[in-house]
């Protein structure tokens, strides 16, 4: 993994078809929170929201834009803010063992170095955070996807 990106792998009980289903349902829930107008996802749906910086807990003005959505099998999203990019992506796929997985990461590229290298030093305290939230959003999702 490289060290502008944070991931988690989390092992899902629901059925994968549900999962994804849950997955863009609430991302498209999300996205209508900015633009009521946005009916569906694809490749291109774009909004303008305000969210917080990890390190400086800065609020920033961000344009979210959905990048790829591979049905059943994955589901990105590119952040652009003052400062950098996020690339977030869900991909469903199986560990060595053969069980299902969803990974979720998280790629940073900053536009100044000094922030680039921030990030690499703060990443290792940031992580431990990181995962605690990852982790209740998956279960959530999980959860949704049991009951539907």
């Amino acid at each position: 993994m490289r060290t502008d990106t944070l991931s988690y792998k989390y092992h899902y009980q629901a059925k994968k078809v549900d999962l994804f289903r849950v997955l863009i349902r609430e991302q498209l829930t999300y996205f209508r929170r900015s633009d009521p107008t946005i009916k569906a996802l694809e490749p291109g749906t774009k909004i303008q929201t305000h969210l917080q910086t990890k390190l400086n807990k800065l609020e920033t003005e961000n344009t979210m834009v959905v990048k790829q959505i591979v049905t059943d099998e994955l589901f990105q999203l590119e952040t652009t803010q003052q400062g950098g990019v996020i690339v977030q992506t869900f991909k469903f796929e199986q560990d060595r063992h053969g069980r299902e997985r969803l990974v979720y990461s998280e790629q940073n590229t900053f536009d100044q170095s000094r922030s680039q290298m921030n990030f690499m030093v703060m990443g290792g305290l940031y992580k431990f955070f990181y995962n605690r939230g990852i982790k209740k959003r998956m279960q959530y999702l999980d959860n949704l996807a049991l009951s539907a």
